[in-house]
């Protein structure tokens, strides 16, 4: 199954890649040179595909260029999620866990991205704050599987088609990263109020597993939109 890339030589910590509890869960090699901060991406290192580790859902847009905000409209899709409550940013590891636990068993195998939401806002602008956040496993298509009860807590879902403004990311993911790219996409939102309304809460999107650099993933931080209504005039974008 190509979920092998991305984890099993995570599980063998004497080995070769270690979980870092202390960066949202990511893998490491505690031995490779240290990582850059995301989206600066070594001008000697070409720019992976997003697609280099595992692919994409049928239907799903291309990663937005490292640095670039941009609108996507994403379709309908289907897929494996978890929750945890009272987390925080830096620990939604055992989550990848639970879900890898339930495409191994179900026979499903492993997409890109990795899908984060934050459920509750000061998760991402306080630091150390907790809150609720989900983490999705992607199908390949909305035929795949069934829809309900997973493997342990894991429920399959359906999601609607929707659109959001994101923006690209590479290189090592962290708390600081995650509040900056944010307040880059709330700016954005405020230079365009006339067009576009805030409509849901922050989700992450990783693309590359731990056979990647550190320094070579590609990230993205994305905020649902909505176009504006006549009625909206006045109102905060804020849910």
């Amino acid at each position: 199954m190509n979920v092998n890339r991305w984890l099993v030589p995570a599980l063998f910590f004497g080995g070769f890649w270690v979980v870092d509890w202390s960066i949202g869960g990511e893998f490491r090699d505690p031995h490779g040179p240290q990582s850059q901060a995301a989206g600066e991406r070594s001008a000697a290192a070409p720019l992976r595909s997003a697609d280099s580790d595992s692919p994409l859902p049928e239907g799903w847009p291309d990663a937005t260029l490292p640095g670039r905000i941009e609108v996507k409209n994403y379709p309908a899709y289907r897929s494996a999620e978890a929750q945890a409550k009272g987390a925080s940013l830096r620990s939604d590891g055992i989550l990848f866990f639970s879900l890898f636990n339930h495409i191994s068993q179900s026979k499903i195998e492993m997409t890109a991205p990795v899908v984060n939401t934050y459920l509750t806002p000061e998760m991402i602008e306080t630091p150390r704050a907790t809150g609720d956040m989900t983490m999705e496993f992607l199908y390949r298509s909305l035929n795949q599987g069934e829809v309900g009860k997973g493997v342990g807590a894991v429920k399959v879902k359906d999601h609607p088609a929707q659109t959001f403004v994101c923006l690209g990311l590479v290189g090592e993911m962290d708390p600081q990263v995650m509040r900056e790219g944010v307040r880059k996409l709330r700016e954005w939102l405020q230079e365009h109020k006339a067009e576009w309304v805030e409509a849901g809460p922050v989700r992450r999107l990783g693309y590359h597993g731990p056979m990647t650099p550190s320094s070579q993933r590609r990230w993205e931080i994305q905020i649902p939109i909505r176009p504006m209504k006549p009625q909206d005039s006045g109102t905060s974008t804020t849910p």
